[in-house]
C-alpha cells in the first residue's frame, strides 16, 4: 500500500444526501467510500447496497463499529457489498476472531477501531495475531469538540504494528500531511469534505495535500483548543439562532442592540444552555421571561427574554438581555 488512500466518511442521516456527496467526493479523488455509522443506523445496510451499486469499482467501507455477534454482522455487511467492515478494539478477542473468520468466508476485510482503547500501541500489537487487516486510530466527533486530535497517538500506533493504519478525526487540508508523515496509510476525512459547499473541490484540495505532503491553509473545519477560543470567537459573526435540529430556519424579529461593527467576546457574554437546545429554561445563571414583541413585518408575537448573568473581567456581576426563542 504505497500511495496513501483517501477515504470519505459519509456521516449523514439521509441516503439521498450521502449519495450526492459520495459522487462529488469520488469525482474529486476519493479512493474509498464509507457508509458512516449514522447513515447505517438511519438507512440500514441498504446504504451499503446503494454505494456498491453506484461505485462498483470502489472499496466500500461499512462503519458498523461491531461490539458483539461479530460473525453475523460481518456477514450482513459483506453480503450487502462492503469490502471493509469495522469492529471496535475494546470488544473481546472472541468477537474479533469470529468477525475475521466471517470476513475471510465472504471476501471482506476487518478494520479495528481503536477508539476508547486505553493502551493503543499494546492493543495494536495483540490485534496482529488475531488476523485483522487494518487498524484505525480514531478520535470521536465528541472528543473533537474538545480539541482532541488523532495525531497525538498516531505515531506510537504506527510504530507498534506492521498493519496498515488508518487515521480519522477532524482532519482537513492543513493536517492530512502530518498524518501521512506520522505513518498513516489510510486518511479518513468526513466533515472537511461532506460539509464543504463544493465537495469535489474540497476533496481535490485534500488529495493534493496528501500526495504532495503539504499544508493547504483552510479557514473552515478547524478545531480550536480552549486557549484559542477568544481568537476563534473574534473571527466570526453572531450566529443565526435556529431550532436545535436546524430544520426551521433562522429566527425572525431578533434586533441587535449594538451598532456595527461592534463585536462582543468574553466571559460576561457566555450563556449556559442545555446541550444543543437554546430554548429550554433552567441552568445556572439563566432565567426566561415571556414578553410581547413586534417584528420587522409589523406582526406581534411573544418571545422569551433570556437573562444572562456572568462575571466580567472587572470581577463584577453583569446582566444582559437578549431576545430568544
Amino acid at each position: 500500500m504505497e500511495k496513501p488512500i483517501l477515504q470519505v466518511a459519509l456521516d449523514f442521516m439521509h441516503l439521498k444526501r450521502a449519495m450526492q456527496a459520495a459522487r462529488e467526493a469520488v469525482e474529486g479523488g476519493a479512493d474509498w467510500v464509507e457508509a458512516g455509522t449514522p447513515l447505517v443506523k438511519s438507512e440500514g445496510v441498504e446504504a451499503v447496497r446503494a454505494l456498491r451499486k453506484a461505485f462498483p469499482d470502489k472499496t466500500i467501507v461499512a462503519d458498523l463499529k461491531i461490539m458483539d455477534t461479530g460473525a453475523l454482522e460481518v456477514e450482513i455487511a459483506a453480503k450487502a457489498g462492503a469490502n471493509v467492515i469495522t469492529v471496535m478494539g475494546v470488544t473481546d478477542d472472541a468477537t474479533i476472531v469470529e468477525a475475521v473468520k466471517a470476513a475471510r468466508r465472504y471476501g471482506a476485510k476487518i478494520m479495528i477501531d481503536l477508539m476508547r482503547v486505553t493502551d493503543k500501541p499494546a492493543r495494536a500489537k495483540s490485534l496482529e495475531s488475531l488476523g485483522v487487516d487494518y487498524l484505525n486510530m480514531h478520535v470521536s466527533i465528541d472528543e473533537q469538540m474538545i480539541a482532541h486530535t488523532p495525531l497525538q497517538e498516531l505515531k506510537a500506533v504506527c510504530k507498534a504494528s506492521r498493519l496498515p493504519v488508518a487515521v480519522a478525526g477532524g482532519l482537513n487540508s492543513e493536517t492530512v500531511a502530518q498524518a501521512v508523515e506520522a505513518g498513516a496509510h489510510i486518511i479518513i476525512v468526513g466533515g472537511a469534505i461532506i460539509k464543504a459547499e463544493k465537495v469535489a473541490d474540497a476533496t481535490k484540495a485534500i488529495r493534493k495535500a496528501i500526495d504532495k505532503k503539504i499544508r493547504i491553509p483552510t479557514g473552515l473545519y478547524k478545531k480550536y483548543s480552549f486557549e484559542d477560543l477568544f481568537e476563534a470567537f473574534a473571527k466570526v459573526s453572531t450566529p443565526n439562532l435556529a431550532d436545535a435540529m436546524q430544520k426551521r430556519g433562522v429566527m425572525r424579529g431578533i434586533l441587535p442592540r449594538n451598532p456595527h461593527p461592534v463585536k462582543m467576546v468574553g466571559r460576561a457574554l457566555t450563556v449556559k444552555t442545555a446541550d444543543g437546545d437554546w430554548a429550554k429554561p433552567g441552568g445556572e445563571g439563566r432565567r426566561h421571561r415571556r414578553r410581547r414583541w413586534r417584528g420587522p413585518d409589523g406582526r406581534v408575537g411573544r418571545a422569551r427574554i433570556l437573562v444572562v448573568q456572568g462575571e466580567g473581567r472587572c470581577g463584577r456581576r453583569h446582566r444582559r438581555r437578549c431576545p430568544g426563542h
